[in-house]
């Protein structure tokens, strides 16, 4: 269990690293780099915002492409990374998030359902990401 709660933490860490790089500006805005956060996905899937809103791929990725240098000094990390469930199709993480920028510093809790795939980085994907802010600050 260590040896994948490993994998998923760098996989988690990996791709937020893409995003604060990308949301940043720090990464060159090249098909290249937006491969990198697009492939991290699963052709399906979804995610709960943080407010409710249910979005699909087809609906985070454009958005996420457009905002390409929007949030520049944006630094983000990743806490307390824990499995709740796994089998042989995934595995179910919860993780903190904390990003401080420009606009102050927020906190969500995420659980995240990463489908194993042979390909993908850490042979991980995300398939469904769940977000809620939390206020409590460390």
């Amino acid at each position: 269990m260590d040896e994948l709660r490993e994998r998923c933490a760098a996989q988690i860490d990996g791709l937020h690293r893409v995003i604060e790089d990308w949301l940043s500006g720090r990464a060159p805005r090249t098909p290249e780099s937006f491969a990198a956060f697009a492939d991290a996905h699963s052709p399906g899937f979804t995610m709960v915002t943080p407010d409710g809103a249910l979005l699909s791929a087809d609906e985070l990725l454009p958005g996420f492409e457009r905002a390409h240098g929007a949030t520049p000094g944006l630094r983000i990390r990743i806490d307390d990374v824990a499995i709740v469930h796994e089998d042989a199709a995934g595995v179910v993480a919860t993780y903190e998030e904390w990003q401080e920028g420009p606009a102050g510093r927020t906190g969500r809790r995420s659980t995240v359902l990463l489908e194993r795939h042979a390909e993908a980085p850490h042979g991980l994907r995300s398939r469904h990401l769940h977000e809620t802010w939390i206020r409590r600050e460390r």
